[in-house]
């Protein structure tokens, strides 16, 4: 493992860490009987003052990822309405933290050049999947850029026309694209990029919907993970 690696891993096991205890609200007791580690070591873990091995860092993303699974996680923080499900969770930092580490063991070593979302509410989780990728995030929007060529893509939601726009340049042939997706109600807005990423001549390497309906059917030629069905 090169050295960049194995302080990767150091950091991803203290932001698991410190993300689950606050959206969770565990306290360090009941990590510290998990983890079997002691609980100042977990506070000095926790501010920064020192970093656990790579080989306790790995034991401790195990446990944790087996005992506070992020879908767990997702499921704890979402509110759901009778027409409305309310996703806010996701602007938090520590979310961010917790969804950076999954892509990052869930998709390992997957090359991707452009992090693909719809403007607006998959905007921070884009944000946090392009930084783990070390990729480009293009957002496609409802309205076209000015003075530049665009790819588009029409597609029905609720009835009515929707069409998404990403400036031409953004995407270009060959391109490895992950997609992100917050909620995925039909399907449709999935759909939809993928259709923007094939018209610029890209490939798919894979797509993240955070939640979705049970009911929804995807059926693609590539790897889609979906944290929760609700």
């Amino acid at each position: 493992m090169r050295r960049v690696e194995g302080i990767r891993l150091q950091l991803d096991a203290v932001n698991y860490l410190k993300s689950v205890k606050t959206l969770l609200g565990i306290t360090y007791r009941e990590l510290s009987s998990i983890l079997d580690i002691p609980e100042s070591v977990l506070s000095r873990y926790a501010t920064g003052d020192m970093l656990p091995s790579v080989e306790t860092a790995e034991e401790m993303l195990k446990k944790l990822e087996e005992r506070y699974p992020i879908s767990e996680v997702v499921k704890s923080r979402l509110r759901m309405y009778d027409t409305y499900v309310d996703m806010s969770f996701v602007n938090l930092p520590q979310f961010w933290r917790l969804y950076e580490v999954y892509l990052g063991r869930r998709f390992s070593g997957l090359r991707v050049d452009v992090v693909l979302t719809a403007a607006a509410d998959g905007i921070p989780l884009a944000v946090a999947a392009a930084s783990r990728f070390e990729a480009t995030l293009v957002v496609a929007k409802q309205y076209r850029e000015p003075g530049v060529d665009n790819y588009e893509y029409t597609y029905l939601r609720e009835g009515r026309p929707v069409t998404l726009y990403v400036p031409a340049g953004h995407i270009k042939r060959g391109y490895s694209v992950f997609i992100v997706d917050d909620i995925a109600r039909t399907g449709k807005t999935l759909r939809a990029l993928v259709g923007l990423a094939s018209k610029a001549g890209a490939e798919i390497a894979g797509a993240s919907i955070l939640v979705a309906k049970k009911e929804v059917r995807i059926d693609a030629g590539f790897p889609v993970d979906v944290l929760y069905t609700y």
